[in-house]
């Protein structure tokens, strides 16, 4: 990575002088997943914050019989920065779910980037508090319809990570069991949904290329009903 690239994609490290990208670069390391491969583990919480300069990571919660989706990030968000401060997520996995490049820096030298530069302090300290307030939101999730609640997920993934196409905002085409577990439905519910979705002309899929495009986001914030005055 380039000290640029680095400043463009990640919030945190955003317009840092370029001294201080260097060192960061200097801090870190790259590593390159396939689909499907694990990329922390349940005994590797706590000991690096991952960036994600490329693809598709989901967190899962690990139960008895079953994993159950719980986060999904792209390119520019990061994971595993809460467990550098506590052992929560010890029973969580953040697995592949394209081909990922991840920017690793380790629990010891990201404390010290934190103590050297009080700009990232902030932004760290923000990123949590965003992480609280989002949870927040999800413990209501279930009060709303099953419309309303796969709507709300693909808004927020197209606009924390969704890229403008003239086709739309371009999103991965992700596994319906994944948005099902996002939007506390089952299956066949999420299944019925996103076709009622493509039906209507909201969302098109490119099965191929593994590309959905939100074709009518506006519509989209209709259905939740926090359109604008437009």
């Amino acid at each position: 990575m380039e000290t640029q690239e680095i400043s463009d994609l990640f919030p945190l490290f955003h317009n840092l002088n370029t001294e201080t990208l260097e060192w960061l670069l200097s801090m870190g390391e790259s590593d390159n997943y396939e689909s499907g491969e694990r990329i922390i583990t349940e005994d590797d919480w706590g000991k690096a914050i991952y960036l994600i300069v490329s693809g598709w990571v989901k967190l899962e919660n690990i139960y008895t019989e079953e994993t159950v989706t719980v986060e999904i990030i792209g390119k520019g968000g990061c994971v595993g920065e809460a467990g550098i401060l506590s052992t929560l997520n010890g029973n969580s996995q953040v697995v592949a779910i394209s081909a990922v490049e991840v920017f690793t820096i380790s629990a010891q030298r990201f404390l010290q980037i934190l103590f050297r530069d009080s700009q990232i302090q902030n932004r760290f300290l923000k990123l949590m508090v965003s992480r609280v307030t989002e949870f927040q939101k999800y413990c209501q999730f279930h009060r709303q319809t099953g419309k309303v609640r796969l709507a709300t997920v693909l808004i927020s993934l197209a606009d924390k990570y969704g890229e403008i196409t003239e086709t739309g905002v371009k999103l991965y085409h992700f596994q319906s069991q994944d948005l099902a577990n996002l939007a506390q439905l089952s299956l066949e519910e999420c299944e019925l949904i996103i076709t009622k979705l493509k039906n209507k002309g909201l969302i098109s899929i490119k099965y191929h290329d593994h590309i959905l495009y939100i074709s009518n986001i506006k519509q989209l914030h209709h259905i939740i009903g926090k359109l604008g005055n437009e």
